[in-house]
């Protein structure tokens, strides 16, 4: 038997970051993990892998293209995918970052236990058989693709997130079920590799949770640049597996009949805390989702949850904010010096990594107006801006919406090229509580994709100067 001052369980963005950050402050720290590596969903089957995949398809798109940048030699007739080259790259990525991991556990003192943890009470924690002791206890157990009745996956031809990431043949014809980040990714993906792709979503638009305009000028990208057939108000009711592929049975605005080489369910995840032994503690759990407090604190003393576990966005870069402050107050309770500060969820960045890719922070259009606020928006496209030009990708825009009376931005909506990296300026700029005005009047180098956010303040005020 070990014991610590804090166990964390889940070795995940959330969960190595808590580790870190409490052994930074002085703590005594174990990290439990059930996969033979660390690093959890994000580094083995879900960001990480997935971005080596986009890189390709970006990559392979690029090149059919290199005679328009002057580069002669290159035939577009012979370029095709090596799946099994892209499995092998991915594998590589992820195994230099999980590597990576355990290097950072040795460096800061973090004793690293293999097994699946199971809380078993005042403190006690089961993994592999062996019983630990901790002083306050971490949850970051993570989630799992979600299962869908009737839609049972079986990893061959009917695909989950998991699956999909290590296919050494490619489909002939993708139908992808869901269309919010998961699925917009994989379209963009296989779209480009040269895959028929059927994307259905039951929501109005795709990417649901983001400002209808930029799911709606999505969706015409994907249809007249990569002939997508993109299917909204649509679903998948029943499936049959054949020989040659799955019969997809539709209903709702574009019903009928799509016969696909694979069927992708991209329908979500479901958070992992079945026998974890919540039951053997006061933790509550609401529609399968631990209840936290601002601190990340459960309704059982000293124990914490982070991460896909708890109803917050399940994002990494939200995981591990979540496990700095629950780390912190951890040590905070045992003495130490430190002062955890709650984290601000209406205004954290999110990132869909589609091409063209999509990021935002803040309130939408709807959102806002449901608030109540006197909402006044401007919209700025790409094509008229140098760079954008320069590098080939003048498509997608920047929306913002503000506050007429007091000229608050409210939200920053972006789609188009580099939208995951340009998302970083909004976040300074919601966090620095910018006014249109203010963003008016901030210069931006020239030329740079950056240039688009005064100009989409100028339109907020119906004076943009590239229109």
């Amino acid at each position: 038997m070990a014991s610590f001052d804090l166990l964390v369980i889940g070795s995940g963005p959330g969960g190595y970051i808590a580790a870190i950050r409490g052994a930074q402050v002085g703590l005594s720290v174990g990290l439990v993990e059930k996969d033979p590596a660390l690093g959890g969903t994000c580094l083995h089957r879900g960001c990480i892998p997935a971005k080596t995949w986009l890189e390709t398809a970006h990559r392979l798109e690029q090149m059919q293209d290199a005679d328009t940048y002057g580069i002669d030699g290159v035939d577009a007739k012979t370029l095709k995918p090596n799946l099994e080259a892209i499995v092998k790259r991915k594998g590589r990525i992820v195994l230099k970052n999980a590597k990576g991991i355990e290097y950072l556990m040795k460096k800061n003192k973090v004793t690293v236990l293999k097994g699946f943890g199971k809380l078993l009470g005042g403190g006690k924690v089961d993994v592999a058989g062996e019983t630990h002791e901790a002083k306050r206890i971490i949850l970051a157990t993570g989630s799992a693709p979600k299962p869908i009745p009737g839609l049972e996956t079986d990893g061959i031809r009917v695909l989950n997130s998991d699956h999909i990431l290590d296919i050494k043949e490619l489909p002939a014809h993708l139908v992808i079920l869901g269309a919010g980040a998961i699925g917009v990714e994989f379209a963009s993906v296989f779209s480009r590799l040269g895959s028929k792709v059927t994307l259905v979503e039951f929501m109005d638009t795709i990417l649901p949770l983001e400002d209808e305009d930029i799911g709606l000028e999505l969706a015409k990208i994907f249809r007249k640049s990569y002939r997508i057939d993109v299917r909204t108000k649509t679903k998948i009711t029943r499936i049959e597996k054949r020989a040659d592929g799955v019969a997809c049975f539709l209903e709702g605005e574009t019903p009928g009949e799509v016969v696909g080489s694979h069927l992708l369910v991209a329908v979500g995840r479901a958070p992992l805390v079945e026998g974890i032994g919540l039951d053997k503690t006061k933790a509550q759990v609401d529609r399968g989702c631990v209840t936290i407090d601002k601190f990340m604190q459960t309704g059982e003393p000293g124990l914490y949850a982070i991460g896909d576990i708890v109803r917050t966005p399940w994002l990494a870069h939200v995981a591990s904010d979540e496990g700095i402050v629950a780390a912190e107050h951890a040590a905070q309770s045992l003495g130490k010096d430190v002062h955890p500060h709650p984290i601000r969820y209406d205004r954290f960045p999110a990132c869909t990594y589609c091409d063209p890719e999509v990021g935002t922070i803040g309130l939408n259009e709807k959102a806002a107006r449901a608030k109540g606020h006197d909402v006044q928006v401007g919209t700025f496209p790409f094509a008229p801006m140098a760079k954008a030009n320069i590098v080939g990708e003048p498509h997608g825009f920047i929306k913002i919406v503000s506050d007429k009376q007091y000229g608050e931005i409210l939200g920053i909506h972006i789609l188009g090229p580099k939208a995951t990296e340009l998302v970083a300026s909004s976040v300074a700029l919601m966090a620095g509580e910018f006014t249109v005005e203010e963003l008016i009047n901030t210069m931006y180098p020239h030329p740079t994709l950056n240039e688009v956010f005064p100009e989409a303040a100028r339109a907020v005020q119906g004076r943009a100067l590239n229109m």
